[in-house]
């Protein structure tokens, strides 16, 4: 089992003095934000220079990037083109590559998002379904085919490639690749919802693979992370939070479409909620209050339009919350008392649901994810008993 260290890069992975750091001591102990380049990029104070970093998600993320280093942006950046959103990958093309332009190979590719502002590249991937087992395989060959040490190889995986029948051949699939690599899991709505074992086959997963990374997901980044992810990436907002298969809409489980309202992070209840949700669950109740700087006191019933400044606001909150979680794992002196205070940590938020339930009066507004659950009763390898519903050592609730 890797024994994961947060923050920086492992004793034997430190850069030699003068020495430019290699892909993997660059990214260890980051967990990165990742921004949705349909939005013109900003530079933001949430985002830390030492435990964080940009990822630019979407079409237009080659040129978001080249935005956001104009504005003066510095610290880690990386391009995912989403390749996986519209391409499926076959045995004989895993990567989708330009047809009509001088970067039409993998090669030119990667370098292209350097020449954008790119720290490190990220493989155009497509889509892989469940048990596609031949095109597994194509990635892997065509990732030992990759002769530079600049690149992530990006794994964009239907979450059935985690269920008790697969996640063995896909640990030794992630196994093969030398270089880091990066899973996304792909399915309508929480792929970790899916089912039961997923994630605990998660953690299993970051465990037993070096150098492996999650991107596009929730607070599932600070539990992989936790468990000995090199780096992850947390969506800026819900359509980046998660993938879907290649072809398909994003479907939902609000209004069908139309306005897109924030999602927003209940730092108590450690979920995100959406907006409306949240002004009509505290209508007729003393919502949560938030201290972070984005707030400074106010209530997180707030979110309620569809604006911009509303959704950069919403963005704000949810990063310096989910930052300063970052920065208290960080400060553990070693991942037996990280994963003690995590798991902690999740079990206090699960013994909130039923107190905010009560305090508002209404018995079942909010239920607890299954994946939170997990976290906080999956044991944590380090023979310690089951936390009690409480606060973890040294953190105090955020609720109002």
């Amino acid at each position: 089992m890797i024994d994961p260290t947060i923050p920086g890069p492992r004793l034997s992975e430190a850069p030699a003095v003068g020495a430019r750091p290699t892909t993997a001591q660059l990214l260890a102990g980051r967990v990165l934000y990742q921004e949705n380049a349909r939005f013109l990029p900003r530079l933001r104070d949430c985002v830390d220079a030492k435990l964080s970093g940009v990822v630019m998600t979407g079409k237009k993320a080659d040129e978001r990037a080249s935005q956001l280093r104009e504005a003066g942006y510095r610290g880690v950046l990386l391009i995912d083109s989403a390749a996986y959103m519209t391409h499926t990958a076959t045995p004989d093309e895993p990567f989708l590559l330009p047809q009509d332009s001088l970067f039409n190979d993998l090669d030119n590719c990667l370098t292209f998002q350097l020449h954008r502002g790119a720290d490190v590249a990220l493989t155009p991937t497509g889509y892989i379904p469940p048990a596609a087992s031949k095109v597994l395989k194509a990635v892997m060959r065509a990732a030992k085919q990759i002769e530079r040490d600049d690149v992530v190889v990006v794994l964009p995986v239907d979450i059935a490639w985690l269920n008790p029948e697969h996640i063995a051949q896909f640990i030794a699939a992630c196994t093969e690749i030398r270089q880091p690599k990066a899973v996304i899991l792909t399915r309508q709505f929480d792929p970790l919802k899916a089912f039961k074992e997923a994630p605990a086959n998660l953690r299993r997963l970051v465990s037993e693979v070096e150098h492996i990374a999650l991107l596009r997901t929730d607070l599932a980044a600070l539990d992989a992370m936790t468990y000995g992810a090199l780096f992850a990436g947390i969506g800026a907002d819900s359509s980046i939070r998660h993938a879907v298969p290649a072809g398909e809409r994003p479907q939902t489980a609000q209004n069908g479409g139309g306005a897109q309202f924030p999602s927003v992070l209940l730092p108590n209840l450690m979920r995100f909620s959406w907006g409306p949700t949240l002004a009509n669950r505290y209508a007729n109740a003393e919502p949560v209050r938030c201290d972070c700087p984005a707030c400074q006191g106010r209530g997180l019933d707030r979110f309620n339009t569809p604006d911009g400044p509303t959704r950069i606001e919403s963005e704000d909150h949810n990063a310096y919350t989910w930052g300063a979680w970052v920065n208290e794992l960080a400060a553990c002196s070693s991942a037996a008392e990280r994963r003690q205070l995590w798991r902690d940590r999740c079990a206090h938020a699960v013994g909130r649901y039923e107190l905010e339930n009560v305090r508002i009066e209404q018995p079942r507004a909010f239920q607890a994810p299954p994946a939170l659950k997990a976290w906080a009763s999956l044991p944590t390898g380090d023979d310690t008993p089951a936390p009690a519903e409480g606060g973890p050592r040294g953190v105090s609730s955020a609720a109002g």
